[in-house]
């Protein structure tokens, strides 16, 4: 599991990185600018996760069933999916940034331009994105650990490389920053497709292959985890309504910075819940009762393990870490500290729920998964932030993440029977 964490979050530290060197080298109105262009990057991960999971369940249960042709088809409509979303996706990047910043409520003038300078240098790089995400997956099935490893590296550090000679001795500005983004999700993309020039792999780019191939059916096998991030996305837009309001600008910029930080933190939970997945998936296919429970319990352990180790180093780390966006002394510090450290505590309990989600999505139990995710991730979290944000202000919107998170397994552990599917009842779609 630890590898598809490294994996996901490789990709998230790219933004988190590009924020900081934004902030630091060149000045408010380009922070404010990438800032604007953040939901970007959330729009298209809705798109990758889809197909992600996608892959896990159904490459997984045709796998497990001695179906290598058919999981090969699942790969190659994904593959055919992405180009045509990234061919025009990256059309009007290239051609009308400025307008999608516009859309992306930049307000116009200097911000607009930069947001437009930064989403054109981002734009060619949408394809080997959405292909990075979604080889994950078909590495992790194959054994390719190294792989997985070598390319979430390559990644990042190309990543960190290249803002560096941008900012320094490019000058490159905006476009310069999104160009670094865009060849280092390039150079990462590569690595992986070292895999192809086995002869021992599995999956190959076959086209044809997809002939036949219900659509619908394989992109209904990863709704849950598109759902999930538009569910997301609603809750973050009204959390910054109820922070701008009830708590004010300087609370407001407090919540900016925890949400560049919880691009990381959310990458390493959907990592794991992507293991859970496939390991679900694949015990579900042979009809393991045994192995799908040891999945969840795998993932529960894991909740309270390598998440939990990340989110106290994240907890003990908040102050250097806000520190490089910025200065010690800005009445936005302490708040963004409070409110990283209050991420970080909700971390393990939010890797647990959704662990669970991701148990049900394996055993079938799609709608219920989906279910769960926009209650947990929608209702029940703009709900306890309103409630708590009325009575404490900055400080109830902040700890509402952990309170929200407390309230969902709560539920869970009473009501785990009738959410619960028996698993020996349940066989596998043929």
């Amino acid at each position: 599991m630890s590898v598809l964490i490294i994996a996901e979050m490789a990709d998230a530290l790219c933004g988190v990185i590009d924020a900081m060197y934004v902030g630091k080298f060149l000045g408010s109105d380009a922070m404010a600018a990438h800032g604007v262009s953040a939901p970007v990057f959330t729009f298209l991960c809705i798109f990758s996760y889809l197909l992600a999971a996608g892959i896990q369940h159904s490459c997984s249960l045709a796998l497990s069933q001695g179906r290598p042709a058919e999981a090969n088809g699942y790969f190659n409509m994904a593959v055919i999916i992405i180009l045509v979303l990234s061919a025009v996706f990256t059309a009007i990047g290239i051609a009308a940034p400025e307008w999608v910043a516009a859309m992306l409520g930049s307000g116009g003038g200097d911000i607009n331009i930069l947001a437009g300078q930064y989403l054109r240098g981002v734009a060619p790089g949408t394809a080997p994105l959405l292909l990075f995400l979604v080889m994950v997956p078909i590495l992790q099935l194959e054994g390719k650990w190294s792989l997985i490893h070598a390319g979430s590296i390559v990644m990042a550090v190309s990543d960190i490389a290249l803002d560096y000679v941008n900012i320094h001795f490019l000058n490159g500005g905006m476009f310069g920053m999104g160009m670094s983004t865009s060849i280092s999700y390039t150079l990462g993309f590569a690595v992986f497709l070292l895999y192809f020039g086995r002869k021992d792999r599995r999956f190959s780019l076959r086209f044809k292959d997809a002939r036949g191939i219900h659509l619908p059916g394989f992109l209904s096998q990863g709704l849950p985890a598109g759902v999930r991030m538009v569910a997301r996305m609603l809750s973050l837009v009204i959390i910054n309504l109820l922070t701008i309001n009830l708590a004010g600008a300087t609370a407001m910029a407090a919540m900016a910075i925890q949400r560049n930080v919880s691009t990381v933190v959310l990458s390493a939970v959907v990592g794991l819940c992507g293991a859970v997945l496939t390991l679900t998936s694949i015990s579900f296919g042979k009809n393991d009762t045994e192995g799908m429970e040891d999945a969840l319990r795998l993932g529960y352990r894991h909740s309270f393990g390598i998440v939990s180790i990340f989110a106290t180093v994240l907890f003990l780390i908040s102050g250097p870490l806000v520190s490089l966006y910025i200065d010690t002394s800005d009445p936005v510090f302490p708040m963004a500290k409070e409110a990283v450290r209050w991420l970080a505590a909700s971390m393990p309990l939010l890797a647990w729920n959704w662990s669970y989600g991701s148990f049900l999505h394996g055993i079938g139990q799609i709608r219920l998964s989906t279910s769960l995710f926009i209650f947990g991730e929608l209702i029940v979290q703009s709900f306890t932030a309103t409630v708590m944000g009325l009575i404490w202000a900055e400080r109830g919107i902040f700890s509402s993440f952990v309170v929200s998170q407390a309230i969902i397994l709560l539920l869970l552990i009473l009501y785990r029977s009738k959410f619960f599917v028996p698993l020996s009842d349940k066989h596998p779609k043929e």
